[in-house]
C-alpha cells in the first residue's frame, strides 16, 4: 500500500492543497471536506482504504492548507467552489467513481452532480443537508440570520464566533458524551483554529457563510438530480450532530428510496471518532457497487449478462 502523498496544484490561479493516496490507476475517490475542518479529516481513509482505491482530498480554498485568495477579488461563494473543485478535477487527471460528500464539501459537490460536472458511479453521504426543512436545529439561528440579514453587525458576530477558540472546540465535541468527545485528537481543533487566524481567512468564510442561503435555493434542484440519477449511496450519520439530525439522514430517502443509511454514535467528525467503522462501512459499500460485474456475487448481477 503506498504512503499518503502530500501536494500543491494551481488551479485558475489559486493553489489548492490536496492528499493523494493508492495506485494512480485505481478507481478514484473525490473527498470533500466539511467546515471548520481540511481534508486532514480523511488522513485515516488514506490509509485504510488506498489498497483498493485512489483517494484524493483537497482542501477548499479558504480553508486548510490551500491559498486564501482576497475576498475583495475571489467569490467565496458555493458556485464558485464548485468551479474550483472542478476544475481541480481536471488538473489532477481524474475521474472520479466515488464521492465522499460532507457538510460544506456536501454543497459544493451536489452542485458538481447536479451541473453533471462529475458523473460518479455512487456517493457517500455524511452529516450534510440537502432537504431545508428536515430536523432544523437552533444551532443554525446565528448562522441563518446572518446569511438572510448580512448586515454589518450580524457580520461582526459571526466574526467573533469565528475566531473564538471556545465556539470551534465546540463544533467538535458539542453534545457528545465524554468517552466519545475524548476520542477526537485535540491537535485536530488546534489545526483548525489556527487556520481561521491565517490572515484573510475570517473574511473569506465570512463571506461563504453569507452565501449559504444559495444552497437552501437549489436544494430543488440537487434533489432533483439524485432522483434521476438515483446512484448508489451510503449515508453515514452521527447521531449527536447538533447541526444536521437524523431526520435530514432520512430525508435523503425522498429521492433515494434505496440508500443505505448508518448511524453511530458520534456527532459531526465521525471521521474523528469512527475511523474503523466509517473505513470499514466504505469499503464493504465500495466492493459492491464500484466492483467489475464480473467480481460481484452472483445474487448482485442482476441484469448483467
Amino acid at each position: 500500500m503506498s504512503s499518503p502523498r502530500h501536494r500543491y496544484i494551481s488551479v485558475g490561479g489559486t493553489q489548492i492543497f490536496y492528499r493523494e493516496a493508492g495506485p494512480p490507476d485505481a478507481p478514484a475517490l473525490l473527498l470533500l471536506h466539511g467546515f471548520p475542518s481540511s481534508s486532514v479529516q480523511f488522513r485515516h481513509l488514506l490509509w485504510t482504504l488506498a489498497d483498493r482505491w485512489r483517494l484524493v482530498a483537497p482542501d477548499l480554498p479558504g480553508l486548510g492548507f490551500s491559498a486564501v485568495p482576497d475576498h475583495r477579488h475571489f467569490a467565496y461563494t458555493f458556485a464558485h467552489l464548485a468551479e474550483v473543485i472542478e476544475g481541480f478535477v481536471r488538473a489532477v487527471g481524474i475521474e472520479p467513481r466515488a464521492l465522499y460528500l460532507h457538510d460544506y464539501g456536501a454543497q459544493t459537490g451536489f452542485r458538481l452532480l447536479a451541473s453533471a460536472a462529475l458523473r460518479p458511479a455512487a456517493l457517500v453521504i455524511q452529516n450534510s443537508e440537502a432537504y431545508f426543512d428536515a430536523g432544523r436545529t437552533d444551532a443554525w439561528s446565528s448562522a441563518e440570520a446572518y446569511w438572510r440579514d448580512p448586515s454589518d453587525a450580524n457580520r461582526e458576530r459571526m466574526r467573533a464566533s469565528l475566531l473564538n477558540e471556545d465556539d470551534i472546540r465546540r463544533e467538535f465535541v458539542e453534545q457528545l458524551p465524554a468517552h466519545i468527545a475524548e476520542r477526537i485528537d485535540p491537535a485536530v481543533i488546534r489545526l483548525a483554529c489556527d487556520h481561521v487566524q491565517r490572515p484573510g481567512v475570517a473574511d473569506a468564510l465570512l463571506d461563504l457563510h453569507r452565501d449559504y442561503g444559495s444552497n437552501v435555493a437549489f436544494y430543488p434542484a440537487i434533489q432533483a438530480h439524485l432522483r434521476r440519477a438515483r446512484l448508489p449511496t451510503l449515508i453515514l450519520w452521527g447521531r449527536g450532530d447538533q447541526y444536521y439530525r437524523p431526520a435530514q439522514a432520512e430525508a435523503f430517502r425522498q429521492d433515494l428510496p434505496d440508500a443505505t443509511i448508518e448511524y453511530f454514535d458520534g456527532g459531526h467528525w465521525l471521521l474523528e471518532t469512527h475511523p474503523g467503522e466509517v473505513a470499514a462501512a466504505i469499503r464493504d459499500f465500495l466492493q459492491r457497487h464500484l466492483a467489475p460485474p464480473a467480481l460481484r456475487p452472483l445474487h448482485e448481477m442482476r441484469g448483467v449478462q
